[in-house]
Protein backbone atom coordinates (compact mmCIF):
# COMPACT_ATOMS: atom_id res chain seq x y z
CA UNK A 1 0.00 0.00 0.00
CA UNK A 2 1.48 3.40 -1.00
CA UNK A 3 2.21 6.07 1.80
CA UNK A 4 -1.20 8.09 0.59
CA UNK A 5 -3.06 5.44 -1.34
CA UNK A 6 -5.23 4.01 1.21
CA UNK A 7 -6.65 7.73 1.72
CA UNK A 8 -7.01 8.42 -2.18
CA UNK A 9 -10.03 7.67 -3.53
CA UNK A 10 -12.04 9.55 -0.43
CA UNK A 11 -10.01 12.83 -1.20
CA UNK A 12 -10.93 12.12 -5.10
CA UNK A 13 -14.13 12.05 -4.13
CA UNK A 14 -13.91 14.86 -1.94
CA UNK A 15 -12.12 16.86 -4.22
CA UNK A 16 -14.17 16.16 -7.29
CA UNK A 17 -17.23 16.58 -5.40
CA UNK A 18 -16.06 20.15 -5.48
CA UNK A 19 -16.40 20.75 -8.89
CA UNK A 20 -20.27 19.18 -8.36
CA UNK A 21 -23.17 21.52 -9.70
CA UNK A 22 -26.60 21.73 -8.65
CA UNK A 23 -29.12 23.56 -10.95
CA UNK A 24 -26.31 24.54 -13.35
CA UNK A 25 -24.85 26.64 -10.59
CA UNK A 26 -21.43 25.59 -9.71
CA UNK A 27 -21.59 25.97 -5.40
CA UNK A 28 -19.33 28.64 -3.86
CA UNK A 29 -17.34 25.85 -1.89
CA UNK A 30 -16.72 24.11 -4.66
CA UNK A 31 -15.40 26.87 -6.67
CA UNK A 32 -13.16 28.05 -4.01
CA UNK A 33 -11.42 24.10 -3.73
CA UNK A 34 -11.15 23.66 -7.47
CA UNK A 35 -9.54 27.19 -7.61
CA UNK A 36 -7.13 26.44 -4.64
CA UNK A 37 -6.24 23.58 -6.59
CA UNK A 38 -5.46 25.56 -9.87
CA UNK A 39 -2.21 27.58 -8.29
CA UNK A 40 -1.91 28.73 -11.96
CA UNK A 41 -5.52 30.05 -11.98
CA UNK A 42 -5.58 28.75 -15.86
CA UNK A 43 -9.26 26.70 -14.93
CA UNK A 44 -7.71 23.51 -15.43
CA UNK A 45 -5.44 21.21 -12.96
CA UNK A 46 -2.07 19.70 -14.11
CA UNK A 47 -1.40 16.33 -12.91
CA UNK A 48 1.18 18.19 -10.25
CA UNK A 49 -1.38 20.68 -9.02
CA UNK A 50 -4.15 17.88 -8.60
CA UNK A 51 -1.24 15.59 -6.62
CA UNK A 52 -0.41 18.55 -4.52
CA UNK A 53 -3.77 19.57 -3.57
CA UNK A 54 -5.04 15.90 -2.99
CA UNK A 55 -1.93 15.30 -1.06
CA UNK A 56 -2.20 18.43 0.89
CA UNK A 57 -6.28 17.44 1.94
CA UNK A 58 -5.23 14.39 3.19
CA UNK A 59 -2.08 15.99 5.09
CA UNK A 60 -4.06 18.53 6.74
CA UNK A 61 -6.49 15.54 8.12
CA UNK A 62 -3.61 12.88 9.08
CA UNK A 63 -1.69 16.14 10.91
CA UNK A 64 -3.90 15.81 14.15
CA UNK A 65 -1.94 18.08 16.28
CA UNK A 66 -1.93 20.86 13.56
CA UNK A 67 2.10 21.29 13.79
CA UNK A 68 2.88 21.37 10.02
CA UNK A 69 4.25 17.60 10.25
CA UNK A 70 2.68 14.10 10.34
CA UNK A 71 4.27 11.08 12.29
CA UNK A 72 3.85 7.37 12.18
CA UNK A 73 1.33 7.52 15.30
CA UNK A 74 -0.93 10.12 13.74
CA UNK A 75 -0.79 8.10 10.35
CA UNK A 76 -1.33 4.71 11.21
CA UNK A 77 -4.69 4.95 12.50
CA UNK A 78 -5.74 1.58 13.95
CA UNK A 79 -6.97 -1.27 11.10
CA UNK A 80 -5.67 1.33 8.55
CA UNK A 81 -2.78 -1.55 7.25
CA UNK A 82 -0.42 1.38 6.72
CA UNK A 83 2.77 0.81 5.96
CA UNK A 84 5.65 1.62 7.97
CA UNK A 85 8.02 1.24 5.39
CA UNK A 86 6.12 3.57 2.72
CA UNK A 87 5.82 6.11 5.70
CA UNK A 88 9.42 5.81 6.49
CA UNK A 89 10.53 6.13 2.66
CA UNK A 90 7.95 9.36 1.99
CA UNK A 91 10.27 10.73 5.54
CA UNK A 92 13.32 11.81 3.16
CA UNK A 93 15.11 13.74 5.85
CA UNK A 94 14.79 10.82 8.39
CA UNK A 95 13.50 13.01 11.14
CA UNK A 96 10.16 10.58 12.21
CA UNK A 97 7.60 13.08 10.68
CA UNK A 98 6.84 13.47 7.28
CA UNK A 99 6.38 17.34 6.60
CA UNK A 100 3.77 18.74 3.29
CA UNK A 101 6.80 19.09 0.73
CA UNK A 102 7.50 15.66 2.08
CA UNK A 103 4.30 14.12 1.14
CA UNK A 104 3.48 16.09 -1.81
CA UNK A 105 7.31 14.95 -3.31
CA UNK A 106 6.34 11.12 -2.23
CA UNK A 107 3.27 11.50 -4.07
CA UNK A 108 4.17 12.78 -7.33
CA UNK A 109 7.38 9.97 -7.58
CA UNK A 110 4.67 7.67 -6.69
CA UNK A 111 2.01 8.50 -8.95
CA UNK A 112 -0.59 8.31 -6.01
CA UNK A 113 -3.24 10.23 -8.14
CA UNK A 114 -2.30 8.67 -11.83
CA UNK A 115 -4.64 6.60 -12.29
CA UNK A 116 -7.61 8.41 -11.00
CA UNK A 117 -6.16 11.50 -13.07
CA UNK A 118 -5.97 9.74 -16.23
CA UNK A 119 -10.05 8.30 -15.36
CA UNK A 120 -11.00 11.95 -15.26
CA UNK A 121 -8.75 13.70 -17.94
CA UNK A 122 -11.08 12.39 -20.87
CA UNK A 123 -9.57 14.34 -23.54
CA UNK A 124 -5.89 12.88 -23.26
CA UNK A 125 -4.55 16.57 -22.92
CA UNK A 126 -2.68 15.69 -19.58
CA UNK A 127 -5.11 18.27 -17.83
CA UNK A 128 -8.60 18.04 -16.18
CA UNK A 129 -10.92 21.18 -16.53
CA UNK A 130 -13.52 22.05 -13.93
CA UNK A 131 -15.97 20.15 -16.44
CA UNK A 132 -14.06 16.59 -16.80
CA UNK A 133 -13.82 16.86 -13.00
CA UNK A 134 -17.81 17.32 -12.56
CA UNK A 135 -18.15 14.34 -15.15
CA UNK A 136 -15.72 11.78 -13.48
CA UNK A 137 -17.35 12.49 -10.04
CA UNK A 138 -20.72 11.99 -11.57
CA UNK A 139 -19.28 8.64 -13.18
CA UNK A 140 -18.30 7.62 -9.68
CA UNK A 141 -21.18 9.03 -7.55
CA UNK A 142 -24.15 9.27 -9.91
CA UNK A 143 -25.57 12.60 -11.09
CA UNK A 144 -26.42 15.48 -8.78
CA UNK A 145 -29.92 15.45 -7.28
Amino acid sequence: MKFLSAAAIAVLSTAFISCKTTNNTTTTAAEDRFAQADRNHDGKLSQGEANDYFVSQIFSGADQNHDGKVTWDEWNVPGSGRSKTRFDAADTNKDGSVSLTEAQAYGQKKGVFNKEFAEADTNHDGNVTREEAQAYYASKEGPVH
